[in-house]
């Protein structure tokens, strides 16, 4: 007897913009609920669970929160 895959809500949004609550299956990715929520990662960006760095590939949970962080790059320069 196999078990249905329960709906997880996951927010998900990029700093600094709206986030939106997207209804998921358990055992969806980070891929998936960026897709959701029509949003991609640019190559200047990283992707944290609860402030976490993530990856794709990571599963999320109910309740998490998916960002889009943009990559802070700096130091200091020739004189």
């Amino acid at each position: 007897m196999s078990r249905n895959k329960e709906d997880i809500e996951v927010k998900v949004g990029r700093v600094g913009a709206e986030i939106k609550e997207v209804s998921l299956e358990e055992g969806a990715t980070v891929e998936e609920a960026l897709v959701a929520a029509g949003l991609s990662a640019k190559t200047s960006e990283t992707v944290r669970i609860n402030g976490e760095d993530a990856d794709f590939d990571d599963e999320v949970e109910d309740g998490d929160r998916v960002m889009l962080v943009k990559d802070i790059r700096g130091g200091i320069g020739k004189n």
